[in-house]
């Protein structure tokens, strides 16, 4: 097989790559935006249920749990590949946060096989999402799994290590418990008119909050993780672009040196046939 018809080949297969990771890019880009939607809504949510909470905890400042002593960490990961470092932050920020023995809840297939190859004790290992349509089926399963730990380790202080929107750097985010004590400037002169007891309505509201919370930091952390892929995509793309642009102009070298051998060949044989 000529040098030329491999160069071919290479170039052909390296085309239909280019091809699969701008359907990979577009698909990214399209979640995206999706996800910035969601974000932007789920945000308000989040402020309201926080400033109704900080108002509650106000005028009844006895609501204010007990701030825990045992920490766990709940770190949110990539589902899929094709987002550079997006992992690897998240298990830096871990090592230096978290001291020896503090559970661990992951969420995230690619990052919970890296876990497992570093011999890292994971309390519970969750499958992320994919798409901004499976956040919400993945949250139930969250919640039973931060549930269960409390239960089996007692009251336990759970911050999230997460990527969020479009930023490069590791959040970490308080989940439980997840109110601390109101500002001054929160305290309305009157307290809110309830229709239940205080406690009742102390327990609902952390119920929705933790809830909002954790669907808001689910999706902030895969719009991010977009993010990363549609950067990782287009460094892949350029140099693929670079590799076929070198192929091309070896492939037309080699075809101007084979055209110049064809008419030596082609001048060698004319000379043959006048001498005859």
């Amino acid at each position: 097989m000529s040098r030329r018809h491999l160069l071919r080949r290479r170039m052909k297969t390296l085309g239909e790559i280019a091809g699969i990771l701008e359907s990979m890019r577009t698909l990214a880009v399209i979640e995206s935006r999706r996800l910035t939607r969601s974000v932007e809504c789920q945000r308000h949510l989040e402020a309201a249920l926080r400033s109704s909470a900080e108002e509650l905890l106000g005028h009844y400042p006895a609501l204010l749990p007990v701030q825990p002593a045992a920490t766990a960490w709940l770190v949110v990961g990539s589902e899929r590949g094709f987002c550079g470092d997006f992992n690897t932050r998240l298990r830096a920020i871990l090592e230096q946060r978290r001291s020896p023995g503090e559970p661990v809840i992951v969420v995230g297939s690619r990052i919970g096989a890296e876990f497992a190859a570093l011999d890292v004790a994971v309390h519970r290992q969750l499958p992320g999402p994919l798409t901004a349509d499976e956040t919400a089926e993945r949250l139930p399963a969250l919640i039973d799994a931060i549930n269960q730990l409390i239960e089996s380790r007692g009251p336990l202080r759970i911050t999230a290590l997460h990527h969020a929107d479009d930023a490069e750097t590791v959040l970490e985010t308080r989940i439980v418990p997840p109110f601390g004590k109101p500002s001054a400037r929160s305290k309305r002169p009157y307290p809110p008119l309830l229709y239940q007891a205080p406690d009742d309505v102390f327990r609902h509201l952390v119920e929705h909050y933790l809830f909002a919370v954790l669907h808001w930091l689910l999706d902030r952390s895969l719009l991010s993780e977009h993010q990363y892929r549609i950067r990782h995509l287009d460094g892949a793309t350029r140099r693929i672009e670079d590799t076929l642009e070198t192929l091309r102009s070896s492939n037309n070298r080699l075809r101007q040196e084979e055209i110049t051998e064809e008419l030596q060949v082609i001048l060698l044989g004319a000379e043959a046939l006048d001498s005859a």
